[in-house]
């Protein structure tokens, strides 16, 4: 009955709340702040809802695993919080019974101060569920302690059990041992003298040790320090990568941050065009209206001209019924004045229609977020029915379980009271059989102390043996681990000397390679030579062609002036025979024709008799060789480019040939690579064999100063070949400065320059660079195989 109430109760009330947001718009407010407010409700259910639902499974916890008295704690929060629901209850009642009358403004101020009343009740409620969940909690964990000194206390039991079963065993063999002890020491004496003598040889066996230890100690601790070199660089190698991988977790860090800036982005966008789309639809809409409109102001225009041509009729007759003529006008007059009042009807109307259309549609608008708003609190209140019911639902599940959990820890309490008295009286048993184990240990430290003072002095000879045994033997492993480190030193030194035989023979490879290198140079050379004279020739050639062009352009623009001047002339004897009548002007005009033609006559280029023939003869022949000259040019042009394909090719091998001087570079760096090595190798081995006494230290030195004289011929060998790969790029840039000007060779060409600057530049620039950059590699192979031949003298 009560939930049926509920229902009802907020419907009616929703209802009441609609008709005030119709009536007016301060109740519209209200209505919004009464929507957060069971907003605030129903998000506050939902807390209360999920911490029940988490409580339930902790008293779970607490009802499987209890096992002692814990309803101190609980009576006093249990009855609060049967007290906060009590009232939160009755003002449940009383909200329904609010909402169920009809209400107005004030009625609707005072129901949101009651549903923050109700909220505040509803908070504390939660707050007494917690503190109770807290309660069970903390005696949960009460009473697992004392589980668990229960367990700890019989195991203790157990354990002093076996103790002192163990120190009755240990007494009876201590006791046995004695008896023994006192036979075996009679023995161990004489043995101690023998040992002694022992001892005396393996001291002077240890002194003779501990001189070799000291010189391999020596050694190790160089070697140490190399390493100790070793490791700083790689340290330093370390912190430089750590430093990269940083940077690119930063730039890894920005790019995330500008991939979610562009996503925030485009989700802006597409926000963007969906409100476009929903303004485009209103916009469609408000469009439509305006046409209705349109046309209904369309029929009351026709409905008006139609008026005013039915006056014009009323005119007309008027016109014709002369004798009705006042009559006629005072109507005519009547009529004019319904007509205007009828237009200025029409135009309030048509305000009148505007105004009401917009009131309709803000007042439509209005009803439409009412009724949405209505819809929202509906559902609000029956989510917050529906809450209250399962909040009433689980808080009786409560009462029972509490009720439950009470019996169980009052069990638990009374069990625990039984186990103290069972604790007591172990204690007391156990405090009996302490005093009777100290007695024991009383007289055990007796005779272990006489035992100590027998076995001390056998003791401390005993371990004097066995260290100065144990020195030795590290000492014997440390000379065997030195020599299979000698050994080891030695196989290397040897595969290093191998390694630089090989490199040797590489090095001859690379000076025989050098040497053809050079042949290709040279014949590079003279094929350059001989291109360079092959296009100076074609640039002679292409000057005097370029002269020929130029003397025919002139010859054509002379017949074509001469051809001008022979159509100027036929057209006035053409003028001339019309007007034959003035015999004055034909004399005239055939004085002045015969002057021009004396002039042709005189001009270096004589005009012959038939001028219209010659012409077209001359430019027939001026075409012909026009096409000679280009198909001659247009031969040059491909013996150009083939020209220039060829030094592009030249050009290609000569990048070839750096690229295998590059090889040969890197080849020499790894050798280099390898004699140092070698080098640090041969160091150790000399120091090894120092230390051992196997050379002299006159051999010694003239191994270091020859390993010194090896590095600097490496050094040289390493700037020679520097020198090679700087002096390779030069001879590129070059080869590109001479295709370069033969480029420019043939724009000299086209645009009719001196050829003998560009065979100067030619001759005296490129060409001498190339042999001087020649003469140099040539040098440099032979300091390399000299070079090469001192690092294996000196292998």
């Amino acid at each position: 009955m009560k939930c049926g109430n509920v229902v009802e109760s907020p419907t009616m009330g929703l209802s009441a709340a609609f008709q005030v947001h119709v009536s007016s718009s301060s109740s519209f407010r209200s209505s919004k702040l009464r929507s957060l407010r069971f907003t605030r409700k129903g998000h506050s259910l939902q807390m209360i809802r999920l911490n029940l639902d988490k409580r339930n499974s902790n008293i779970g916890c607490t009802v499987n695993g209890a096992t002692t008295n814990i309803g101190s704690t609980d009576s006093g929060a249990t009855e609060p919080a049967r007290v906060l629901l009590e009232r939160l209850f009755a003002q449940t009642q009383k909200l329904e019974e609010q909402m169920s009358r009809d209400s107005n403004l004030p009625k609707d101020f005072r129901l949101g101060f009651n549903l923050e009343i109700l909220e505040d009740d509803l908070q504390a409620a939660l707050a007494a569920l917690i503190k109770k969940e807290e309660d069970l909690q903390a005696a949960e964990k009460t009473v697992l302690m004392e589980h668990a000194k229960l367990n700890h206390a019989k195991q203790e039991m157990e354990r002093r059990e076996e103790e002192i079963a163990g120190a009755h065993c240990k007494q009876e063999r201590l006791e046995e041992d004695l008896n023994q002890a006192n036979q075996e020491l009679i023995s161990q004496s004489r043995q101690i003298e023998d040992l002694k003598l022992l001892l005396k040889g393996k001291e002077q066996e240890t002194v003779a040790a501990k001189s070799a230890l000291i010189l391999k100690e020596e050694e190790i601790d160089k070697i140490r320090n190399e390493l100790v070199k070793r490791s700083e660089e790689t340290a330093r190698i370390n912190s430089d990568l750590e430093s990269r991988d940083q940077l690119l977790n930063e730039v890894n860090e920005v790019i995330q941050k500008q991939q979610a800036e562009m996503q925030q982005l485009q989700e802006a966008v597409k926000e963007k065009e969906q409100e476009l789309e929903v303004s485009m639809t209103l916009r469609k809409v408000e469009e439509d209206k305006l046409k209705l409109a349109e046309t209904k102001l369309e029929k009351q225009t026709m409905e008006w001209l139609s008026a005013l041509e039915e006056l014009k009729k009323l005119a007309g007759e008027a016109c014709k019924h002369v004798g009705e003529r006042n009559e006629t006008l005072d109507d005519f007059k009547r009529v004019k004045k319904v007509l205007a009042d009828v237009r200025s009807e029409l135009i309030n109307f048509q305000k009148s229609l505007a105004y009401s259309r917009k009131k309709m549609e803000d007042q439509e608008q209005e009803l439409e977020k009412e009724l949405a708003e209505v819809e929202e609190q509906k559902l609000i209140v029956m989510s917050y029915i529906k809450n209250l019911q399962e909040a009433q639902v689980e808080l009786e599940s409560e009462r029972s379980q509490l009720r439950v959990a009470e019996a169980r820890n009052k069990e638990l309490e009374w069990d625990l009271s039984i186990e103290r008295e069972i604790i007591e009286q172990l204690q007391e048993k156990l405090n009996k059989e302490r005093s009777s184990v100290k007695q024991v240990a009383q007289e055990i430290s007796l005779l272990k102390e006489k035992l100590d003072r027998k076995t001390s002095e056998f003791e401390e000879a005993q371990n004097l043996l066995q260290r100065k045994e144990s020195a030795l033997v590290e000492a014997r492993l440390q000379i065997q681990h030195l020599n299979s480190e000698q050994a080891s030193l030695q196989r290397i030194l040897e595969e290093k000397d191998s390694d630089l035989f090989t490199a040797q023979n590489k090095l001859e490879e690379v000076n025989q390679e050098i040497a053809d290198l050079k042949m290709l140079m040279s014949s590079r050379e003279a094929q350059l030579i001989q291109a360079t004279d092959m296009l100076q020739e074609k640039e002679e050639h292409a000057e005097i062609l370029q002269h020929e062009l130029d003397d025919t352009r002139l010859k054509f623009s002379e017949a074509t002036d001469m051809v001008e001047r022979i159509v100027e002339l036929t057209n006035k004897l053409v003028i001339s025979a019309k007007y034959e009548e003035d015999s004055d002007s034909s004399l005239l005009s055939e004085e002045g024709l015969s002057y021009e033609m004396n002039h042709m006559l005189l001009h270096p280029y004589q005009v012959p008799e038939n001028p219209d023939n010659d012409s077209r003869k001359q430019t027939k022949h001026l075409e012909l060789e026009l096409e000679l000259t280009m198909q001659n040019l247009r031969m040059k042009e491909m013996e150009l480019l083939a020209a220039q394909r060829s030094l592009a090719i030249k050009d290609e091998e000569l990048k070839m040939a750096v690229d295998r001087l590059d090889e040969r570079e890197r080849e020499l760096k790894s050798m280099k690579e390898e004699i140092e090595d070698a080098e640090g190798l041969r160091k150790l081995y000399a120091l090894a064999e120092e230390r051992i006494g196997d050379k002299s230290v006159g051999d010694l030195a003239i191994e270091k100063l020859q390993l010194e004289a090896a590095q600097l011929e490496v050094e040289a060998a390493t700037n020679a070949l520097q020198k090679l790969a700087d002096m390779s790029g030069e001879l590129l840039k070059t080869a590109n400065l001479s295709t370069s000007i033969d480029n420019d060779n043939v724009i000299f060409l086209q645009s009719g320059s001196d050829p003998s600057l560009s065979k100067e530049l030619l001759n005296n620039e490129c060409f001498g660079e190339v042999l001087r950059e020649i003469s140099q590699l040539s040098a440099l192979s032979e300091q390399l195989v000299k070079g090469a031949g001192i690092i294996g003298a000196a292998g």
